[in-house]
């Protein structure tokens, strides 16, 4: 699995604009992890919503403890991530096995954060698209710098009284780009 650092992905993005990934999909999904407290902000009390909400607070909570297996084990058997940079993993395994490899690699302490959910839709009442504003926190940081931020949606289905996620997609989110002879603000 390709493991690129958030500088190289800096690059890339500056690189290609704003046409990285182009259109991947009808529904764009991202992997998303939202705190208990957003979730319990701005849930309009639904009790599916309030359900996708803490499932995504449960799994962003498993993820900064380590617990990359209970975060896998939320996705159906055929549940798909498409990360940051690009890496397209087709089951929960291959999803544990490649946020192992990124707990391992980011600093010690570094932590997953979502500033802003700004939308949860229901298409059907057994299916939900959640998209969120998120980053990472690193170590010794208040809040996560530009180019560690990314927007994310998750998909998930409703199955025997619980929602199960699908499909989650990262889209990174590239730095404001400044026209040739601009001046910075």
């Amino acid at each position: 699995m390709k493991m690129e650092t958030l500088e190289a992905k800096t690059e890339a993005c500056e690189m290609h604009g704003s046409k990285i990934f182009g259109p991947l999909m009808a529904i764009i999904a991202t992997f998303v992890f939202l705190s208990s407290a957003r979730a319990a902000d701005t849930s309009s009390g639904d009790p599916k919503e309030t359900a996708i909400r803490e499932l995504s607070a449960r799994m962003t909570e498993a993820y900064n403890n380590g617990d990359v297996s209970e975060v896998a084990s939320n996705f159906t058997p055929d549940g798909q991530l498409i990360s940051g940079d690009g890496t397209h993993l087709h089951t929960p395994a291959d999803i544990e096995h490649y946020l192992a490899e990124l707990r391992a690699k980011l600093p010690k302490g570094t932590r997953f954060v979502i500033t802003a959910v700004t939308d949860v839709r229901f298409p059907t009442p057994d299916v939900a698209v959640v998209t969120s504003e998120d980053g990472w926190l690193f170590p010794g940081e208040a809040t996560s710098s530009e180019k560690n931020k990314e927007i994310q949606s998750l998909v998930a289905v409703w199955r025997e009284g619980t929602w199960h996620v699908v499909l989650v997609e990262r889209t990174w989110r590239c730095p404001p780009q400044r026209l040739p002879g601009s001046q910075p603000n």
